[in-house]
């Protein structure tokens, strides 16, 4: 390793427990080494997971301002050790049919929505689009949207909403 980063085993050995202050140059080369970036010879881990699995059983039902109206929200990303920047949801509609005033959505960020199964109408500002099963849209959250009608429920897509940031 020591001559990987073309040093001696005692100047990494140094670098390695705080004893000296290195240059980004060196560095960059004991992360190169390493097969890590240079950032994360300085992050503390702390024992936080960098992924977490989400298991079909394991999955959680939550309520959405959609759910008084027929849509179930399954939450496949839920108490996460770490910020998220986006928000999944696997959503059923089972209604046959739905009321497109019920559902006006808005909220900060973009929003992702990929269609697993039966097929719907979705609004997204003043424009209709029919999703089936494989079809995906891509949209700002802030202009109203929502489902205006369903084809053969039940309806299920994945939507996944981004974190607004400031």
């Amino acid at each position: 390793m020591a001559a990987q980063c073309r040093l001696t085993k005692g100047q990494l050995s140094r670098i390695e427990n705080g004893k000296v202050s290195s240059p980004v140059s060196t560095l960059t080369r004991v992360a190169a080494a390493l097969g890590v970036a240079p950032g994360d010879l300085f992050s503390e881990d702390n024992g936080v997971p960098r992924a977490v699995l989400v298991t079909r059983e394991s999955r959680r039902t939550i309520a959405g301002r959609g759910s008084k109206i027929g849509h179930a929200y399954e939450s496949l990303a839920f108490d996460l050790p770490f910020g998220k920047d986006f928000e999944p949801h696997l959503m059923t509609i089972e209604a046959e049919t739905i009321d497109p005033k019920q559902n006006i959505f808005r909220h900060p960020g973009q929003e992702f929505l990929f269609m697993l199964e039966g097929a719907m109408d979705y609004r997204h500002g003043e424009e209709v689009y029919r999703l089936n099963p494989g079809d995906s849209l891509y949209f700002d959250g802030m202009i109203a949207h929502g489902p205006v009608a369903v084809h053969g429920p039940p309806v299920r897509f994945l939507s996944v909403i981004s974190n607004a940031k400031d």
